[in-house]
């Protein structure tokens, strides 16, 4: 465990470099570019995975940003993110989603893609789930939203309108309904301060090597923007 902590940190420590260099060049090196939509947070299921640790059955207004992580032209896939914040007892608590798919496998890749909305979006690293187990959190979308079925589903702004399913998952295991994201208009103010080492959702945990290996990227990207806003999931 040690061991793996460890080399969690060597490698956390030189993504954070990276993430450092990139600011040079701009003030938000990681999810430049993005819309920030209202939205409601359905956590429906108790009994999947997670579902007891995220309070469900409850319900959050949220804000949500949806952004390209390498802000390349949205002619040219990107792997989008999608950050879901809200605050619950006093305590801000972030969601931090990237675009990969949702096989057993596939489920662990990022997936760089033309539209947001063509897979499924997921967590990548597991949580601690209140008896110990660890679980994975994903969104895929239920159908096109309005601006997808216009034909400008391209870029962030698809997700206006959209829903999405949440689902969890222990490694390896099937995925199970936890409940809804709905996606609403625009907003006209940025996301609040984004920091999924901290403000991890409800009664759930971290690892010590997924905070290792997260931290240091998160840093440099934050000391690099006025509001110290990541805006994506990684």
């Amino acid at each position: 465990m040690r061991s793996g902590v460890r080399m969690a940190r060597v490698v956390g420590l030189a993504l954070g470099a990276l993430v450092a260099v990139a600011r040079r060049w701009r003030p938000r090196p990681l999810h430049p570019t993005g819309v920030v939509l209202a939205g409601t947070l359905r956590l429906e299921s108790h009994d999947a995975p997670g579902g007891a640790a995220l309070g469900a059955p409850v319900v959050h207004p949220v804000v949500v940003r949806v952004s390209r992580a390498a802000g390349l032209p949205t002619s040219l896939p990107d792997v989008f993110g999608l950050a879901v914040h809200w605050t619950a007892g006093d305590r801000s608590q972030d969601l931090l989603l990237s675009a990969t798919g949702l096989g057993r496998a596939t489920r662990f890749l990022l997936a760089p893609r033309l539209r947001p909305l063509a897979g499924g979006f997921g967590t990548l690293m597991p949580f601690r789930d209140t008896d110990g187990r660890p679980v994975l959190l994903a969104a895929a979308p239920t159908e096109p939203s309005p601006r997808a079925r216009s034909g400008t589903g391209t870029g962030p702004s698809a997700l206006v309108g959209a829903e999405l399913r949440l689902l969890s998952a222990h490694p390896g295991g099937r995925w199970h309904r936890l409940g809804t994201l709905r996606c609403g208009a625009t907003t006209m103010t940025d996301a609040p301060r984004l920091d999924p080492v901290q403000n991890v959702p409800g009664a759930l945990g971290t690892y010590p090597w997924t905070a290792a290996l997260r931290a240091p990227a998160y840093r440099a990207a934050r000391s690099g923007h006025p509001r110290g806003d990541v805006g994506g999931a990684v």
